[in-house]
C-alpha cells in the first residue's frame, strides 16, 4: 500500500505553503492540532507542477478536508475558460489551447489532477506529476534544501 494512503490530512491546519517555481514543486505544511501538543506535522508535496490555482486563503486559517486525486482532464474541462484566457499571458502553456492538446500533454507527461478541499479557508487545484504525503518531525525542517 502507498504510504500516502495511510497518512490522514483530514482536519489538518494549513500552516504555510511554498511554491518553488524553478523546481516545479508545491509544498503544503500542515499540523494536526486536535489532540493538543505535540502536534503532528505533515507535508504534502506536489512535484512536476504544470499549473495550479488556490483561492480563499483566509486570515482565519485553512482546515483541510481532503485532497482528491482526479483525472487532469477533469480539471481542464472544469476550468477551460481560465486556461484559455491565460494563454495570452504564457500560462500555463501552449498545451492548454484545446481539450485534445491538454489530454495529449497530460498523457505524454503523466500529469495528474488534485483537488484541495477545505472545511474553511483555501481551496484549489493542482496539475502535477506526483503527490506525496509524509510526516515531518520538526517544522523547522520545512524550508531546508530549497536551492
Amino acid at each position: 500500500m502507498n504510504a500516502s494512503k495511510e497518512i490522514s490530512i483530514h482536519d489538518n491546519t494549513l500552516v504555510s505553503y511554498e511554491v518553488l517555481c524553478n523546481r516545479r514543486e508545491i509544498r503544503l505544511h500542515t499540523e494536526f492540532r486536535d489532540r493538543g501538543e505535540p502536534y503532528e506535522f505533515t507535508d504534502i508535496m506536489f512535484t512536476g507542477v504544470v499549473a495550479y490555482d488556490f483561492r480563499y486563503d483566509s486570515e482565519i486559517g485553512t482546515i483541510i478536508f481532503e485532497i482528491t486525486d482526479v483525472p487532469a482532464s477533469d480539471i481542464y474541462e472544469q476550468q477551460v475558460d481560465q486556461f484559455q484566457a491565460g494563454i495570452r499571458y504564457g500560462w500555463p502553456g501552449e498545451w492548454a489551447k484545446s481539450s485534445q492538446d491538454a489530454a495529449d500533454y497530460f498523457a505524454k507527461n503523466s500529469v495528474c489532477g488534485y483537488i484541495l478541499s477545505s472545511s474553511c479557508g483555501m481551496n484549489g487545484w493542482i496539475l502535477a506529476r506526483s503527490k506525496e504525503i509524509r510526516p515531518t518531525t520538526n517544522r523547522n525542517d520545512w524550508s531546508e534544501n530549497l536551492s
